[in-house]
């Protein structure tokens, strides 16, 4: 039997436990409050979200900055009505979201810290991301004939696939690109070192936005190089993001290529200590579509024994947290993908050239599934 790629054991027990109790708190309300109430409450928290990215859009948690500031000052400096700026403060505060010091008067709590701009743990191009008008529209405009047909939400409104629709406006695919960069931001990418990478000289990082992974994985393994694989406009805005701020030794190991990771030519495997690897990429696709990536893989890999590894969710057979089920409601709105139980990975992986050796455990919501070429 090949040697594990697991590292850091004992750290993950601690993580998923953790995770676990976490799980076990959040769902406190729905056991303590009476259901009418509980349910009304679900009914209506869309009106947070919508406060919640108006104080975004007005950059309040930045005009606060570590101050204790007055509503009259806020309005000033935000450009707004002080009497709507005072309700809107008052709402957010209810909601946990900074702090009345005294009446009129806010300063930041460890929640409100969090949508500054310069906060190293910022969420504030995610929130910007799933309030926009271009992802909130598909929730609002006809979802529910959307769940009776099986569409997709957002190709029923823009009459797009969405990473179509993203090629064609870069204002969005920037939108996305750093709000999933604040997922990486938020893991600090520690899970990454639960993997053993040092069996590998080259990382092919397919559908890796700016390379933050791949930049992660170089810092801590010198002899590794990576190239980078994503869309045109991705390509571009990555170099630019990285310039002047990698280390000269991790800059010259990275590269990028510019493809559509299903339908274009990939990168040739090298040798059998290449691997390719997909984070949160095939919970994008349908079956369809992930067994054309599987199989362009493959054909990449030609006649060496490279590896692939996929980093995505493994949701449960039966009672998933809220967390997986809300990611497996994103894929339905935006795209054809889904979240896989690990019966529908299995079905996926046996209708395909791959087969899997290891599920490594890591410190985020997914897990690493390594797999190898299938012999003959």
């Amino acid at each position: 039997m090949p040697q594990s790629m697991q590292r850091n054991r004992a750290v993950n027990w601690v993580f998923k436990r953790a995770s676990n109790m976490i799980n076990s708190i959040c769902n406190i309300p729905n056991a303590l409050m009476p259901p009418p109430f509980r349910v009304m409450q679900i009914g209506s928290l869309f009106w947070q979200s919508r406060c919640l990215y108006t104080a975004v859009r007005l950059n309040i948690a930045d005009h606060i900055n570590g101050e204790v500031v007055p509503v009259e000052k806020l309005a000033n400096d935000c450009n707004a009505d002080k009497e709507h700026l005072y309700r809107l403060m008052r709402m957010l505060c209810a909601m946990g979201i900074f702090k009345e010091v005294k009446a009129r008067h806010f300063s930041h709590n460890r929640n409100s810290e969090v949508l500054r701009s310069d906060a190293s743990n910022s969420v504030r191009s995610m929130v910007l991301m799933h309030n926009s008008p271009e992802f909130s529209k598909p929730w609002f405009n006809g979802f529910e004939d959307h769940i009776k047909d099986g569409s997709v939400p957002f190709e029923g409104v823009y009459d797009q696939e969405m990473f179509d629709y993203m090629n064609d406006h870069q204002s969005v695919s920037t939108l996305f690109s750093d709000a999933m960069d604040t997922v990486d931001n938020l893991t600090g990418l520690q899970y990454l070192q639960d993997f053993d990478w040092s069996r590998f000289d080259r990382i092919i990082d397919l559908g890796g936005a700016k390379g933050s992974k791949s930049a992660s994985v170089l810092s801590s393994y010198k002899h590794m190089t990576a190239m980078v694989v994503d869309r045109n406009n991705v390509e571009g805005t990555a170099r630019e993001y990285w310039k002047n701020s990698l280390s000269d030794s991790v800059e010259e190991r990275l590269d990028f290529f510019p493809a559509d990771i299903i339908n274009d030519r990939l990168p040739v495997a090298n040798s059998d200590k290449d691997i390719y690897l997909c984070t949160a990429v095939f919970h994008l696709l349908n079956d369809s579509k992930a067994k054309r990536l599987l199989n362009n893989i493959y054909s990449a890999m030609q006649g060496q024994n490279a590896t692939l590894a996929i980093v995505d969710a493994v949701l449960p057979e039966k009672g998933a947290d809220l967390n997986l089920a809300a990611m497996d409601m994103q894929m339905l709105m935006g795209t054809r993908g889904r979240e896989r139980t690990l019966s529908e990975w299995n079905q996926l992986f046996g209708d395909s050239p791959f087969y899997l050796v290891e599920t490594v455990s890591v410190r985020t919501f997914a897990k690493l599934m390594v797999l190898k070429k299938r012999k003959g």
